[in-house]
């Protein structure tokens, strides 16, 4: 019985990438001239959706779906 799931490869990519973004949300704000609370929240908002899509790519399977078990030959 497992006790994992089988993406925790993708789900942890797409939380540091989506952590990573945020971090560079916050920084380059000032930066850009983002102040105030609803136009940085936004920001970070977004860094969270562009975290998820670069996240994702990192992981994706080759033909676009799940990745098939190998079948093992019974022998009788």
């Amino acid at each position: 019985m497992k006790m994992y799931p089988d993406d925790w490869r993708v789900r942890l990519t797409t939380g540091v990438v989506a952590i990573a973004c945020i971090g560079a949300a916050l920084m380059l704000g000032p930066v850009v001239g983002i102040n105030g609370f609803w136009p940085r929240m936004i920001s970070i908002v977004v860094a969270i959706i562009v975290g998820n899509l670069l996240g994702r790519l990192v992981f994706r399977p080759p033909s676009g779906g799940p990745p098939e078990k190998e079948k093992k030959d019974e022998k009788k």
